[in-house]
């Protein structure tokens, strides 16, 4: 029993040791960082007469560079769309024009034309799975 006793006086005695210490410490910290702060100068080293002068003479220089908007001139305006491309068949070409024929695609003649073999609807089955609600949250 003795012993027990003895132990535990010794650590309220260390945590109390402790708590100085750390407090000791934070102390010397403050005035480390009080001592440490920069100090600021107000002080101007340059005269006055000659930063005017040279603020002079920067205001002359640019006024003598002409600016660069100045030079730059804008870009013509292009037409959008296919009024802007020309055709290159003229009139007394021995060739006549090429033209396409572009047929519509119908979305569900495509579809189906999609769906007639078995790999292409597992694809869609997958699919379908993959991008709809999952199961849980379906209504």
């Amino acid at each position: 029993m003795k012993g027990v006793t003895i132990i535990v006086i010794l650590s309220v005695v260390w945590s109390i040791i402790a708590s100085i210490i750390e407090k000791k410490k934070a102390a010397a910290k403050k005035v480390s960082a009080a001592e440490k702060q920069p100090t600021v100068q107000t002080e101007w080293k340059a005269n006055p007469a000659s930063v005017k002068v040279e603020s002079l003479r920067r205001r002359a220089r640019a006024a003598s560079i002409p600016s660069i908007e100045e030079k730059v001139q804008p870009a013509p305006k292009k037409q959008k769309g296919l009024q802007s491309i020309k055709p290159l068949h003229v009139p007394n070409c021995p060739l006549p024009p090429t033209t396409t024929n572009l047929k519509k695609v119908i979305p569900a003649a495509q579809l189906a034309k999609m769906l007639k073999s078995r790999r292409n609807i597992r694809t869609a089955i997958v699919l379908n799975e993959i991008l709809s609600k999952p199961v849980s949250q379906r209504a």
